[in-house]
């Protein structure tokens, strides 16, 4: 046809086609997240709650307040396993990391755990989950998804086959409040989710001297110079300004590890570029 007789006499298109395939359907789950990993009782949680996740097809839940760092941990958890399985002559498990939108379809629910996963996400649903049965069989495969509180009940009662049939993958979810809440309010509607969900972590938070390892491990440098009067001051300021209360629980205030990371980044930054004038 017309169609194809111009696509072939041009080589930019037909690479941009490729490269957006490429980007699309990932030939290898990711091994090598951005960042440090700092071992708080939040990571803690979420590394006991992973592990039992590769024992059998189950299901969990795990939620906490905006900058508990889920999904920084969460990818971490992921690459940590598939790089220690892509060491293996014959890898047995997989682990794949979805970043749900908010009000996904089923279709598009479905499609987007096939491109997390490598597999083709042509065809409608079911076509989807033949593809990734047919790929995992034999395989135990962790399928986490974040920020699920964004995934509306039918893409939720979609997604329940991936448990259910083979290859029975196992399923994390993990979201804010608000997901634990979807469950609660839905209970009756998502009755057969609820009775597959083992647990529902809730996160414990981070505790100051958490705070403060990481204000000293990220920042130790630059307090070298100030007194221990000084010190205590940067860090109480840090941990104060990056500690705000739970919207969902008035009572309660917690520290925010992504305004404290993002404020230790600020200070690395200007103290950069005063060496530099």
């Amino acid at each position: 046809s017309d169609k194809w007789y111009h696509v072939a006499g041009n080589p930019d298109y037909i690479c941009r086609a490729i490269n957006g395939y490429i980007d699309t359907h990932p030939i290898a789950p990711a091994t090598q997240p951005f960042g440090d990993l700092f071992e708080t009782a939040n990571t803690v949680t979420m590394r006991e709650t992973f592990k039992p996740l590769l024992r059998r097809p189950v299901a969990y839940m795990i939620y906490g307040p905006p900058g508990s760092q889920k999904s920084y941990v969460l990818e971490h958890l992921v690459a940590e396993l598939n790089r220690e399985e892509s060491a293996k002559r014959e890898p047995t498990q997989a682990a794949f990391y979805l970043y749900a939108m908010a009000q996904m379809t089923p279709s598009q629910a479905m499609k987007a755990v096939a491109i997390a996963c490598g597999t083709s996400s042509a065809g409608d649903r079911m076509r989807i989950a033949r593809n990734i049965a047919h790929d995992f069989q034999g395989r135990r495969v962790v399928l986490v998804v974040d920020e699920a509180q964004h995934l509306s009940i039918n893409a939720f009662e979609t997604l329940r086959i991936l448990l259910d049939r083979p290859p029975h993958f196992s399923l994390l979810f993990s979201g804010s409040h608000d997901l634990k809440q979807l469950f609660d309010k839905w209970s009756a509607v998502l009755e057969q989710w609820n009775s597959r969900i083992l647990d529902k972590v809730r996160l414990p938070g981070v505790t100051e001297d958490e705070a403060e390892g990481i204000i000293r491990r990220e920042i130790g440098e630059l307090l070298k110079g100030r007194t221990p009067e000084q010190v205590r001051k940067t860090v109480h300021g840090l941990i104060g300004d990056a500690t705000v209360r739970d919207i969902f629980e008035k009572d309660r205030r917690y520290i925010n590890v992504r305004t404290l990371t993002n404020a230790l980044e600020q200070m690395k930054l200007q103290a950069g570029a005063a060496n530099n004038e």
